[in-house]
């Protein structure tokens, strides 16, 4: 497997922002596929994950990332993955392919279903260039399948948030450095509060617990949002290089009801970025659900856009992802 093909393969489906913002955007693409393609075949890995799991589907090779020629010609570079780590959630996740990021292209994956049928995965997913919810929630291909944005990529260089005049709510906020435990348990509360008060955010209100923020913490990334003396919600990030993007991953960032919509929001992004050791292309990244309003509204005041879009797609017979 040459991987300089891999990485000419990924590049026609990275945004033109990526690449215009860091010349050294090839480098950042093969650093971050890289990994995946090492579990290429991967007996052993794929064994581990099996046995993690625990579906009856015995051989190793089937768990491991995969090299799938395409009928048409070309190649897909793929893995079995579970949404939520849920075993009724397996989706197949398309790492890198020469389809191109298009209706045209995204139809010649939908055979990639049929290689994965011992885990009746319910879809593909697919990271394509640009905010594919501007569209509309749902869209569907020439050949029938359907395509709903998951996750948005939002991104911004560090350095031009921080070049922002400080917002009006600035002063009031202090970050103080917490453990990866206490600001699991703030967040959880945070998150259960806010479910309750709206139900509807159930549907991609996932709070980071203490393993996911463990890489934020030894970072010296993690920190509790202080006001007026009071904890009112915690904000992470840590050092995470991908889809080309060089810089920051926000791992968390999250308000209680007290202090949302004050604009203390802005005031805490604009902080985490003064506290981070950024490089002069760096950017300040994350995932944030379509329809959590509230975050992206966050993200645009503080210069990050969406570059590109992780989209469920759906090929006729296939069951979907819920939205659970």
């Amino acid at each position: 497997m040459d991987h300089s093909d891999v990485v000419d393969a990924l590049g026609i489906w990275t945004p033109d922002t990526t690449k215009d913002r860091d010349p050294t955007w090839r480098d950042a693409l093969a650093g971050w596929v890289g990994p995946s393609l090492d579990l290429v075949g991967d007996a052993a890995w794929g064994a581990m994950v099996r046995d993690a799991v625990g579906l009856p589907v015995e051989d190793p090779l089937a768990w491991a990332n995969r090299w799938i020629e395409l009928p048409g010609g070309g190649w897909a570079v793929t893995g079995i993955r579970f949404r939520g780590r849920d075993v009724e959630k397996p989706f197949v996740d398309v790492i890198a392919t020469t389809a191109t990021p298009d209706a045209a292209g995204i139809d010649d994956l939908a055979v990639l279903l049929d290689h994965y049928a011992l885990f009746a995965p319910r879809c593909l997913r697919v990271h394509l260039p640009g905010d594919v919810s501007a569209h509309g929630a749902s869209a569907v291909t020439p050949r029938g399948a359907a395509l709903r944005p998951d996750l948005l990529v939002v991104a911004g260089g560090v350095h031009e948030v921080t070049a922002q005049p400080p917002t009006r709510r600035y002063e009031d906020v202090t970050l103080v450095s917490t453990s990866a435990e206490d600001a699991a348990g703030v967040v959880a509360s945070i998150y259960r509060e806010r479910i309750a008060d709206q139900p509807r955010s159930a549907d991609w209100a996932t709070p980071s617990d203490a393993e996911s923020l463990t890489e934020a913490d030894e970072q010296g990334l993690l920190f509790e949002v202080v006001v007026a003396g009071t904890v009112a919600g915690v904000v992470a990030a840590e050092r995470d290089d991908a889809y080309g993007l060089a810089g920051f991953s926000v791992q968390e960032i999250v308000l209680d009801a007290g202090h949302r919509g004050q604009g203390l929001g802005t005031a805490t992004g604009q902080h985490l970025a003064r506290a981070l050791p950024a490089g002069p292309t760096d950017v300040l990244w994350g995932h944030i659900h379509p329809g959590n309003r509230a975050s992206l509204a966050n993200a645009r005041s503080l210069g990050r856009r969406v570059v590109s879009s992780l989209v469920w797609v759906t090929p006729p017979g296939a069951s979907g992802m819920p939205e659970r």
